[in-house]
């Protein structure tokens, strides 16, 4: 299957779901992370804002606020850029962006700082399989991120949390395609080696 025909095939899936399993699946998935070594080593957290037919990522927002994390949510700026920026328990000064969801307002002392040290960045993704390959939406947002944060902070790490029909048996990638270093749904954590 190639990516194109993955990427539909996921979202026709996605789409039949209905709107609660993304809720429900959304704090069983964050209650198991939180409980994970990965997420007990990073002070800095990245977390995805998510879309209707994704994951839903409030849960594991309250646990990051609740536990003092550092928390950085992103913000697309162009076509093919977006940066994350630090973000409170007050959501007042978030507006909606880009794919009409959430994002922070974006304040340029608020942006996240590649030099500060390693963080566990939450992915988003469309399919994820245990080798950990990822496909996303396509525009190469995270792709591009990632290839910045890994640069400066090597010790860094990515996290799939996902709805658990995001994994299939297998992802196509490409030589520019990172792997996450850890997957978490509903029913499973596990990191890959």
């Amino acid at each position: 299957m190639t990516k194109k025909e993955l990427r539909a095939a996921q979202k026709k899936k996605l789409a039949a779901l209905p709107k609660m399993a993304f809720t429900e699946e959304g704090e069983l998935a964050a209650a198991r992370l939180v409980e994970s070594a990965l997420w007990q080593r990073y002070k800095r957290v990245l977390i995805y804002l998510s879309m209707p037919d994704e994951l839903d990522t409030a849960p594991l927002l309250e646990r990051a606020f609740a536990l003092k994390k550092e928390v950085y949510a992103p913000k697309v700026e162009s076509d093919s850029s977006m940066r994350f920026f630090r973000v409170t328990q007050d959501v007042s000064s978030w507006v909606i962006g880009a794919f009409d969801i959430r994002e922070p307002a974006g304040k340029e002392e608020d942006v996240f700082n590649f030099e500060s040290g390693p963080a566990l960045v939450i992915s988003p993704g469309l399919a994820f399989d245990r080798s950990g390959n990822r496909i996303g939406r396509g525009k190469g947002f995270y792709d591009r991120f990632y290839e910045k944060l890994f640069k400066s902070s090597p010790e860094s790490a990515i996290c799939a949390l996902c709805m658990s029909c995001a994994i299939v048996d297998e992802v196509p990638v490409e030589q520019f395609d990172r792997k996450v270093n850890a997957i978490c749904t509903k029913d499973f954590f596990m990191e890959i080696k």
